[in-house]
């Protein structure tokens, strides 16, 4: 039997705190809604404090255009907002707040003090908010725009009190959503403090370049990759560390999309796409990535948090945003370079005129498809092999380390994916197919990636049984190499997932079966043909695993190390 009468209406603050468990997960997400707060007010300078992580108080001021009492009243009420008027807004949303849940759901899980005040007021309001239960609206003495303190946060939530991390990582997590805005709303003045210690400032004075320095600091910041592109009523800005700047995660990968912070593993994937074989495996560029569209084309009313968005017409975003990263990459001086201040306790920075010549020096000895002819040879000159391994070598005044290895495999990897895009043969048939005898792993790997493995070069057929007749190898592959390289290949794709099976993947691993060695003894003639190759290729500054082909020491970095500037 059906019983009637058991569904009921909850209460408001009911419905709040159930809110709050999806606007209110942390201190830092009161600190993100407040301060968004800010932004859609209009203000030109936010201030953003916290006690103990944001554990104990939050206070967040701004100069925005601030609030009547009967708007401050209305504000902490359940989706009260001033930013949509109807379902029909939700297509063309250019402000961070439209839910109007985060005022009331802070409110009903701490004790929330507000003061507010418009430009034109002779006085400002006070409301006094805790539990759920108001006191006001009263009137105060307070500057134009609107101070919003929360204290006690979870107050009346024990087990939600119980879940929030220790001090450090809370105010980590603070500073974190303040840096995001300072980088996504760079003319917005910021002030971040903790504890009465002011920890981070950036006026609008300084941009983006100021924005920059306070998320990755100077040394990461003083060099960053730009890139733009645009198509497709899409337009993307990227500033990203150089490629010794770089993480095992995307965690410092900042991505926006129309100044709002977002998560978006696509995104991720395409930056990771654009840069190819420069990027070590598993390494993900320090930066920003900006992306601006029609806000009718993209959906932020997906999650709560309102980190994720969907896009319309996704390839196209993916697309430009391939091409913006490209574009960073252009930059002609690409070379690995390391501060070396650390082995040393009191360096001075380097002068900013010296700085340049450095840069200026390197950019035009790897430019060298502008050299003249007779200069191309010397444009960097090898002097010695040093343990079989590198090869050390000077170039117009700055001292070169360059890894023998990495570079004879950027060499390979670009002359067989250059032949294979010109349509020029790849592989050599051999007078006499070797015949070879695959266990039952290799038969699977071989038969499942063929179509890969024929693309790269080889060419194996079946010969009876467990038997193939290896008869063609790839050019760059003696014939002596060629069992083991087909074999060591096989090998390695066994233990990768197939769907990261590539046909890139398998021209790296005959680039680095055919590269040379370390440990392999060169002649000066060799160094030279093997440097000269280098020069000439698309990317000689990785390897295509990304990792440095060479690192430069200027005449500044080599009198630190030896102490000649403390």
């Amino acid at each position: 039997m059906v019983q009637l009468g058991k569904v009921r209406v909850l209460d408001d603050d009911t419905v709040n705190k159930i809110a709050a468990g999806e606007v209110v997960e942390r201190p830092a997400s009161v600190v993100k809604e407040l301060v968004e707060n800010s932004l859609d007010s209009g203000a030109d300078s936010v201030h953003v404090s916290v006690v103990d992580g944001g554990r104990r108080s939050i206070t967040v001021r701004d100069d925005g255009c601030g609030m009547s009492p009967g708007d401050a009243v209305a504000s902490f009420g359940r989706h009260a907002t001033s930013k949509i008027v109807d379902v029909d807004d939700l297509r063309r949303l250019t402000s961070y707040g439209f839910r109007g849940e985060a005022l009331s759901s802070i409110a009903s899980v701490a004790k929330v003090t507000l003061r507010t005040r418009g430009h034109g007021a002779q006085e400002g309001t006070e409301i006094l908010v805790s539990g759920g239960r108001s006191e006001g609206p009263r009137p105060a003495g307070c500057p134009p725009g609107t101070e919003v303190v929360v204290e006690d946060l979870f107050c009346n939530m024990p087990a939600r009190r119980k879940s929030v991390k220790s001090r450090a990582t809370e105010l980590a997590h603070c500073r974190d959503v303040v840096v995001s805005f300072m980088l996504c709303r760079p003319g917005i003045s910021f002030s971040f403090s903790s504890d009465d210690r002011l920890e981070l400032v950036h006026s609008s004075a300084e941009g983006m370049n100021g924005s920059l320095a306070a998320a990755f600091g100077d040394a990461v910041a003083g060099g960053m990759l730009h890139g733009e592109a645009d198509g497709d009523g899409v337009r993307v800005e990227a500033f990203f560390g150089r490629l010794e700047h770089t993480r095992s995660s995307p965690m410092d990968l900042r991505l926006f999309v129309n100044d709002r912070p977002v998560r978006n593993p696509r995104i991720v994937s395409s930056i990771v796409k654009g840069y190819g074989s420069r990027l070590m495996k598993d390494r993900y560029p320090v930066g920003v990535l900006r992306v601006f569209v029609d806000p009718s084309v993209v959906d932020v009313n997906v999650h709560p948090t309102k980190r994720e968005v969907r896009f319309d017409d996704e390839p196209a975003v993916l697309g430009v945003v391939l091409r913006c990263v490209e574009s960073a990459l252009k930059e002609p001086d690409l070379t690995f370079r390391y501060d070396l201040t650390r082995f040393s306790q009191s360096f001075e920075p380097r002068p900013p005129e010296e700085a340049e010549g450095h840069v200026a020096s390197l950019q035009s000895v790897l430019q060298v498809e502008e050299l003249p002819a007779q200069d191309r040879q010397s444009a960097i000159v090898p002097l010695a092999q040093i343990m079989n391994t590198y090869i050390l070598a000077e170039s117009r005044g700055n001292l070169l380390l360059i890894d023998q290895h990495a570079a004879s495999e950027r060499v390979v990897y670009e002359g067989v994916l250059s032949a294979m895009r010109s349509g020029k043969e790849v592989s050599q048939r051999l007078l006499t197919p070797i015949v070879l005898r695959l266990t039952p792993s290799e038969v699977k790997v071989l038969e499942e990636n063929r179509e890969l493995v024929e693309r790269a070069g080889f060419a194996a057929e079946p010969f009876g049984g467990d038997s193939y007749s290896l008869r063609s190898i790839p050019t760059v592959l003696g014939v002596a190499q060629g069992e083991a390289a087909l074999r060591n290949i096989l090998g390695e794709l066994a233990q990768m997932p197939s769907h990261r099976r590539l046909g890139l993947d398998i021209i790296w691993r005959v680039a680095c079966h055919t590269a040379i060695r370390a440990g392999e003894t060169l002649s000066n003639a060799q160094m030279r043909q093997l440097v000269s190759d280098l020069l000439r290729t698309e990317s000689p500054y990785t390897c295509e695993h990304g990792r440095p082909t060479m690192i430069v020491l200027s005449p500044v970095d080599l009198e630190r190390l030896f102490k000649r500037r403390v």
